[in-house]
């Protein structure tokens, strides 16, 4: 949470029998924080007792909400939020700083909830893992367990769901013992095997896996010819849906002499426990897309484009490797907002990241900057980094940007450096780059500066 906010300081909370927000951790980039720290107690109460989360943006505020910690401590800004499961409060997460005002916004909830649900899940996945162990006696069932235990924590290191979703289907295959296997789409199309991909259920078959709740026994006598063609003629069938929290995510059909009603117990409880993996790795490729992706543009963020191409700096000049930085602004943009309003605006920036992507390498890194300000770092450019700058700035104003407001002629201003001798830190390349882009707006703009 800290790396993914920009916070100074992290703290979790769990709530105790009677409601009250008890510490359980805390961090702040050094590592461990110690229990004497102080930090806005009132308004985590707040946040246990109304279930919404709370953003704090200047100690005034702070002491409009009755944060007395806010103002005594001087925490510029807070940013505490719920965490739910299934809607019932089990914890709150506190994140603030005492550096800067302002630096969380309502939008960073959005991320933080998302966060703090996926810790949410894990939470209750490990708690009833634990009930579940404990409730354990006889040996076929504990060894049950630990392989439901096993398979889980292989699943939950996955977090690309696709990839998930194809593990969980080949882990069912093996732990039931299945002979056969394959992974269907929701609409009926298989995924795996290999050799199977392409094929089609019929529309009778996906009418009757589709209104499957929970896996089932197939009966021999109906589905001879899917057994034919996707089981390998295997005597039984077993159909596991594989439904997350959005819907049907596919469904797994398994082939075997050997599958019975355990193995359809069996298959329940695994494929429960897979499907929560599943949607722990949805929520995760959703906060790394809010946490690293500019909305608008589908470029890197500022925060993003600063932790990717401040590693770039480095290693460059760790190595001796050529890099430059430049710094790019749409001209008189502000005209176009005044003129045509703020979706058109919306809509020429959009188009601008478009047409600088597509000029760029693909180890070349792009972030929006702020507004309609762009920043570029070109590794190992190796000389060409003026040609790729005016590439870019032709790319952008050769033609002009459709909007709905019509055809309107766009340019940018570029301004470039390069990495120095003694050079290390990417503020101090952006800071010339700007210096240049200044100079390319004083002298006339669409044009590129070095600097």
């Amino acid at each position: 949470m800290l790396r993914i906010l920009g916070a100074e300081r992290a703290l979790f909370f769990l709530l105790d029998e009677a409601g009250e927000p008890v510490r359980f951790a805390g961090r702040d980039a050094q590592g461990d924080l110690t229990d004497t720290i102080e930090y806005g107690a009132t308004l985590v109460r707040r946040v246990a007792e109304s279930g919404e989360a709370v953003v704090v943006t200047g100690t005034e505020q702070g002491a409009a909400l009755g944060s007395r910690s806010a103002v005594v401590h001087g925490l510029r800004s807070i940013l505490a939020a719920p965490v739910q499961f299934k809607g019932r409060l089990i914890g709150v997460v506190y994140l603030d700083s005492r550096l800067a005002r302002g630096i969380f916004t309502d939008d960073d909830v959005e991320v933080l909830t998302a966060v703090s649900s996926h810790v949410a899940i894990s939470l209750e996945t490990a708690r009833a893992a634990q009930l579940h162990l404990a409730v354990q006696a006889a040996q076929q069932q504990q060894a049950l367990a630990e392989m439901l235990r096993a398979s889980l924590a292989e699943l939950t290191g996955i977090l690309e769901p696709d990839r998930l979703l194809r593990r969980l289907s080949g882990t069912l295959r093996t732990s039931l013992g299945a002979t056969s296997g394959c992974l269907v789409t929701p609409d009926g199309e298989v995924l795996e095997p290999a050799e199977l991909a392409g094929m089609r259920l019929t529309a009778d078959e996906t009418t009757l896996l589709g209104s499957l709740t929970e896996p089932a026994l197939l009966d021999p006598a109906g589905t001879g010819k899917l057994r034919e063609r996707l089981l390998a003629g295997d005597p039984a069938a077993l159909a596991v849906p594989l439904d997350g929290r959005d819907g049907r995510a596919g469904l797994a059909l398994l082939g075997g002499g050997a599958l019975d009603d355990t193995s359809r117990q069996v298959a329940a409880a695994l494929s429960s426990q897979g499907m929560t993996a599943y949607d722990n790795a949805r929520l995760f490729s959703r906060v790394q897309e809010l946490a690293t992706t500019d909305e608008l543009t589908g470029q890197h963020n500022r925060r993003h484009f600063y932790a990717v191409a401040g590693a770039l700096v480095q290693a460059a000049a760790r190595n001796g490797r050529p890099l430059a930085a430049a710094m790019l602004d749409i001209d008189k943009f502000k005209s176009v907002n005044d003129t045509y309003g703020h979706g058109v605006g919306d809509e020429v920036i959009r188009t601008v990241a478009g047409r600088i992507r597509a000029v760029l390498r693909h180890s070349d890194v792009l972030g929006r900057y702020g507004g309609e300000e762009f920043a570029i770092v070109l590794p190992d450019h190796v000389g060409e980094a003026t040609e790729l700058a005016e590439r870019v700035r032709l790319a952008v104003g050769g033609e002009p940007i459709p909007t709905q407001a019509g055809p309107l002629p766009i340019t940018i201003s570029i301004g470039l450096t390069r990495l120095g001798d003694g050079d290390a830190a990417l503020d101090d390349l952006l800071a010339r780059a700007d210096h240049a882009l200044y100079r390319a707006k004083e002298a006339g703009r669409n044009r590129v500066m070095a600097g």
